[in-house]
């Protein structure tokens, strides 16, 4: 007779190996993908190695350890699970995305991992009955915490320096671009801050382990593989685009300037020539045609008129479409927006809202209702 519970047990092992193999699959491909992607060279190849990474960390569930049984040595050692890479490698995508380069010494980033790659290859060349001893007495005793505890270190200060230079990006994009929301890559902070609260769930599962009991690791492998999914086809989505990279903004000093007077001036030029409705307008284009540089120009709009560079276009091209909207277009309210400078629906939608306080259908309804 058939023990019912390990009928039930086995079909969870084949279920979480299926999904596993189908979401490494997808990973693979998305890797060669983002590899022979031109644009944003840097970034792409730092993701599609990451997700390379992510496939290697689940694959330790393919290869038989589920979590509730002892790992085996070969499993334990296995050169594919390089967990102190991944950290290094999503920090390098968002400082490709956000500078077009990687970081300084990248090299000195990723020697934990090689450190990592050479024990794992190491052990497995120790014979067989000399590898089971080490596992036992050494690896499992004292470098196996040591290595969980330098993963969770990298990873939560990779994540956080990734969040900060994101935050500084968009900041940038904020004050150097008309079109900066497209650029954002909102995503990638979603999925920093997932990472983390991820970690935070992982060690309280291995104070569980210590305490309590191993706990059956196939949910946690297949959320880990879900989290390479999504990275992987959104990366891939972005992988054409052409992030501007970020420079430092010259700050024009203090001195006797009416701020105040300078912005409205530029900002009325700008207005008059039409310049706002060109969708990638930038604050150095700008300052250009103004006859200024970018350190003046944006502390013209900052200090002299209290928005930054994306608000203060955005706001002309706001005004521009409420005032269509008024005189009757009867369009959809997207061609119009396009029209006027906006490149996405989400950016229209947002600075709409932000300066008539409510949306552009709302404002539609309420103009129709007047005339």
């Amino acid at each position: 007779m058939v023990d019912p519970y390990v009928g039930w047990s086995q079909l969870h092992l084949d279920w979480f190996s299926g999904v596993l193999i189908a979401l490494g699959g997808q990973g693979l491909v998305l890797a060669v993908a983002l590899s022979s992607s031109t644009a944003n060279a840097h970034a792409n190849r730092c993701l599609a190695l990451a997700l390379l990474v992510l496939v290697g960390m689940t694959s330790v569930y393919l290869f038989g350890w589920t979590g509730r049984a002892e790992v085996p040595p070969l499993v334990a050692f296995s050169p594919l699970n390089l967990p102190l890479a991944l950290g290094p490698l999503l920090y390098g995508y968002v400082h490709g995305l956000a500078r077009g380069r990687l970081p300084d010494r990248a090299g000195l980033h990723l020697l934990p991992a090689a450190l990592l790659l050479a024990y794992l290859i190491a052990a497995l060349l120790l014979p067989d009955d000399v590898r089971v001893v080490w596992k036992d007495q050494v690896h499992d005793k004292w470098l196996k915490p040591l290595i969980e505890a330098a993963v969770i270190a990298s990873l939560t200060g990779y994540s956080l320096a990734g969040l900060r230079l994101l935050n500084r990006y968009r900041d940038w994009l904020a004050q150097a671009r008309s079109d900066g929301d497209q650029y954002g890559a909102l995503w990638v902070g979603g999925v920093l801050i997932v990472l983390l609260i991820t970690l935070g769930l992982l060690t309280g599962v291995r104070f569980h382990t210590w305490f309590v009991g191993e706990l059956d690791s196939g949910p946690f492998q297949i959320w880990l593989a879900t989290v390479g999914a999504f990275i992987g086809v959104q990366g891939w989505r972005c992988s054409a685009r052409g992030f501007p990279r970020m420079d430092v903004l010259l700050r024009a000093g203090d001195n006797a300037s009416d701020w105040v007077a300078l912005g409205q001036g530029w900002r009325d030029r700008t207005r008059a020539q039409g310049w706002w409705r060109e969708p990638d307008l930038t604050l150095a284009d700008l300052a250009r045609r103004l006859g200024t540089n970018t350190g003046y120009l944006s502390r013209a709009i900052n200090d002299g008129l209290g928005v930054n560079f994306n608000e203060m276009i955005n706001r002309m091209r706001a005004q521009a479409v409420a005032d269509r909207i008024d005189d009757g277009d009867v369009r959809p309210l997207i061609h119009i927006a396009l029209e006027f400078g906006f490149s996405s629906k989400a950016t229209f939608n947002r600075a709409f809202r932000a300066m008539h306080g409510r949306s552009p259908s709302a404002h539609r309804k309420a103009a129709q209702i007047l005339n």
